[in-house]
């Protein structure tokens, strides 16, 4: 019989969500107006349009909760700037943002390197409970630059998350959430960074942001 070690789920909880919903806060509270956020879109040769397409609209589900919906705008195709995450993550932090864009998603895509190291850190993972994998990210500055793995197929990835909740995940990070164990936190987050769209400090063609420190984010960042 298949034993669900303490690490395990803590490995699944982590991986799949930004906290448990909580439907009666949520809906006891006002998120204003519909909202639009552009995500200008890199990625790597190998992901075709319509698994972008197929993304999105899943997040897009996930973000009617809040009366947001995303709009996609791809910038092109490039090989991945680095082979771990945090090569990405620093790519994306000096790159400019263009002034028709919101926020900055780069999709990895899968490579033989790639497979080579999944077959790697899921034998340590299982093996001693150390967990090396990550599947995407969002940097901390200000919250409005990240990436997600968009393609992968190893049976325990597959088990514990999918391409589509990646995103919802790291689009959660997108917009100024944390994480915790409950999402009373996540709503009142999301309810502030709409509320900044009335702030007159506010660049009028950006939607702003919260960042990791509680910082506004009110102009476009480079």
């Amino acid at each position: 019989m298949f034993k669900l070690y303490p690490s395990l789920l803590l490995f699944l909880f982590h991986c799949t969500t930004i906290g448990f919903h909580q439907t009666s806060v949520r809906e006891s509270m006002s998120f204003g107006e519909e909202a639009t956020v552009r995500v200008c879109v890199i990625t790597e040769p190998g992901i075709d349009p319509e698994e972008i397409h197929s993304l999105f609209e899943a997040w897009n589900e996930e973000l009617s909760l809040y009366r947001i919906k995303t709009q996609s705008i791809p910038l092109g195709i490039m090989e991945r700037p680095g082979f771990y995450g945090s090569d990405i993550i620093e790519y994306l932090r000096n790159k400019q943002m263009p002034e028709f864009c919101d926020r900055l998603l780069y999709l990895k895509g899968r490579t033989w390197g790639d497979i080579v190291y999944e077959v790697f850190t899921l034998g340590l993972f299982v093996g001693v409970g150390v967990k090396l994998e990550i599947q995407g990210a969002v940097e901390t500055y200000t919250n409005t630059k990240g990436y997600i793995k968009a393609k992968y197929i190893s049976t325990l990835q597959l088990l514990s998350t999918s391409p589509k909740s990646t995103l919802i995940h790291e689009g959660y990070h997108l917009l100024g959430c944390g994480h915790q164990l409950f999402m009373k936190e996540c709503y009142e987050r999301i309810r502030d960074v709409k509320l900044l769209l009335t702030d007159p400090n506010r660049d009028p063609n950006f939607f702003p942001n919260i960042n990791a420190n509680g910082r506004k984010i009110l102009k476009r960042p480079i």
